[in-house]
């Protein structure tokens, strides 16, 4: 399932796929934003989930 969420530190809208393809070997997994590496969400899978940007925000 794909969702959206924005990163608290730097405002950048983000889109991350949190599907699992297997029920076991299942474990939580940080998401991390691609543009200032804070932690955005942790989710339950069995994949790595990697964070794609929307939208970035200016950085000041």
């Amino acid at each position: 399932m794909i969702h959206r969420t924005t990163c608290n530190n730097c405002g950048s809208l983000l889109e991350y796929d949190s599907t699992s393809t297997h029920e076991g070997l299942r474990d939580l997994e940080d998401i991390l934003c691609p543009v200032c590496g804070k932690k955005v969400a942790t989710v339950f899978t069995n994949l790595i989930p990697i964070a794609t940007l929307v939208k970035a925000e200016d950085i000041k």
